[in-house]
């Protein structure tokens, strides 16, 4: 029964691990590599590219929460197979709008089936990950993650330039290649979810002490419970993520101008930090559970801060490739280990409400973070202190001092399992 159990479980990780490297290399193609290039090829002004973003991650961030209460009370897979369903739909759609606000409510659509997907899938591994494998499991899940951050913009920039020096099709009109790549890869990320994922339990519905009565908790009350178990890790995922949001919107772009690189130099440029990081990962992973989850969490926040400074000192390609894969080896050991104490900190009822909480915090924070960069982009050449900023350099130093924060936070509001978080 125990070889039988391993055996389910090696599937069900294979399954998630597959469809999370589909799903986020979608999103990315289409979010970060495709939507601003689109823009600069159908002639609206930059600022839209930063609106684009924020509606994504506005409503990511705002219903990861709800959804996460919605999976528990209904099920994960049933959101694990709707959510990129409908970024099927919008991803096929995109390519034949030049409306910027129809284009803005495709994102909104975007940004509803990813807050869907994340919550239910990371819950789903909680449900059925045992205890002493969880930071494992998680790790694995975060690496096909991270793959897809990482490869996003490869992919999408070579299809984009193929379809331009290979099959001849005019500048403009090419950049609208990666999105069709982009729904086949929602397309099989919705049929894994529907034929490989096992039907999930309700896991927000209770029987009461007798037996025969069923408890119900409201999404409300699950919400406010998170906040009053975890805040300082709420705290420390809205900064995190408030960094992140400075950058996202605006850094393809930023390098492309900045280094004269087209989209396939820039995509193949950030593949050596992915294969850098895919090497070491699964023994990060391992590691994790000895080390120490919470240690982890501070270890790999403190990395990420001081490997990004080091790249904003020195701007150079190299750099790119060094700093960058140090950037995301911090990322991918903190962030599985983050999310395994969050998983261990919640009863199975409240896991998804738990996973949600976080979801909202870190949505939040880059929403913010990508509201506001639309505005510091614009701020032209300066100096800030000692450091002087390139023009458009303004939101990527905000990042740097946004990441210190977090690091210096994380040292007092992340604890081993059993202490209060």
């Amino acid at each position: 029964m125990d070889v039988a159990c391993r055996s389910d479980t090696r599937r069900l990780m294979t399954s998630l691990v597959t469809l999370a490297a589909f799903a986020e290399l979608a999103y990315v193609i289409v979010n970060i590599s495709a939507m601003p290039v689109y823009v600069r090829a159908i002639a609206l002004d930059a600022r839209w590219i930063g609106v684009m973003t924020t509606a994504y991650l506005l409503m990511e961030g705002v219903f990861r929460s709800p959804f996460g209460v919605l999976g528990d009370r209904i099920g994960r897979k049933a959101l694990i197979v709707t959510g990129p369903a409908l970024s099927t739909l919008t991803a096929l759609l995109t390519p034949s709008v030049t409306n910027p606000f129809v284009l803005l409510f495709l994102r909104v659509l975007d940004g509803l089936g990813a807050a869907a997907l994340w919550p239910a899938a990371f819950s789903l591994i909680g449900d059925h990950i045992p205890l002493e494998r969880r930071g494992a499991a998680m790790s694995q899940f975060n690496l096909a993650y991270l793959f897809g951050l990482a490869l996003g913009p490869a992919i999408g920039g070579l299809i984009n330039d193929a379809a331009h020096y290979v099959m001849h099709v005019p500048l403009a009109a090419s950049k609208q290649a990666s999105f069709y790549a982009a729904a086949c890869l929602f397309a099989a990320t919705t049929g894994i979810a529907l034929f490989a994922l096992p039907g999930s339990q309700k896991a927000g519905v209770e029987r009461d002490s007798s037996g025969t009565g069923v408890r119900d908790h409201s999404e409300a009350r699950a919400f406010r419970l998170m906040l009053q178990r975890m805040p300082a890790t709420l705290l420390l995922a809205f900064l995190v993520f408030f960094g992140v949001g400075l950058v996202m919107a605006y850094m393809k772009i930023f390098v492309l101008e900045t280094f004269r690189l087209t989209e396939s130099a820039f995509g193949l440029l950030m593949m050596g930090p992915a294969i850098v990081i895919g090497a070491l990962s699964m023994v990060i992973g391992r590691m994790t559970d000895r080390f120490g989850k919470a240690r982890t969490v501070r270890v790999g926040l403190t990395l990420c801060a001081c490997a990004y400074w080091a790249l904003l000192l020195v701007p150079q390609i190299w750099s790119l490739v060094v700093f960058g894969s140090l950037i995301g080896l911090g990322f991918v050991a903190a962030f599985p280990a983050w999310m395994a104490l969050v998983s261990e900190a919640s009863e199975p009822r409240l896991r998804g409400a738990a996973v949600g909480a976080v979801g909202t915090a870190q949505g939040i924070g880059a929403l913010l973070g990508a509201s506001l960069s639309a505005l510091l982009y614009r701020i032209p050449a300066t100096e800030i202190g000692p450091i002087p900023v390139p023009a458009h350099g303004v939101p990527f130093v905000a990042c740097g001092v946004v990441l210190i924060c977090a690091a210096i936070l994380a040292q007092f509001a992340i604890r081993e399992p059993g202490a209060r978080m």
